[in-house]
């Protein structure tokens, strides 16, 4: 089975609505028929909804020598950064895996509750 890429949103828009765009036009790749595409668009709306979209935040209680130099302080502060970066972007990447397994996991659902076979692309 090939995996096809869906690219997720950047800037200056609300990713999820944009997410929920996506599914809805993958799923009417797969069919035309609407109750399927809205069935499942709407259970993916919920699960995202639900689990997907709360903010992460990290925090630190990180105890730093008084006697750090302005160019160690510098260094600590741009090393916690490109962790916290790192973090979030394999965070994000995990959520969208996630996402990508629950909406192949609705289709085979409804798939099977109305005994048909889907070709996912």
């Amino acid at each position: 089975m090939t995996t096809k890429i869906v690219p997720f949103p950047t800037k200056n828009e609300n990713p999820w609505e944009e997410v929920d765009r996506l599914i809805r036009a993958y799923l009417a790749e797969i069919s035309a028929d609407s109750y399927f595409i809205n069935y499942v668009g709407n259970r993916m709306k919920d699960f995202i909804e639900t689990y997907a979209s709360k903010s992460f935040e990290p925090t630190f209680n990180l105890v730093v020598p008084p006697n750090l130099s302005q160019e160690q302080a510098n260094a600590l502060l741009l090393s916690i950064d490109k962790g916290v970066q790192d973090t979030a972007e394999e965070v994000q990447d995990m959520m969208r895996k996630i996402i990508i397994e629950r909406l192949h996991l609705e289709i085979e659902i409804y798939a099977s509750q109305k005994n048909i076979k889907y070709r996912l692309c």
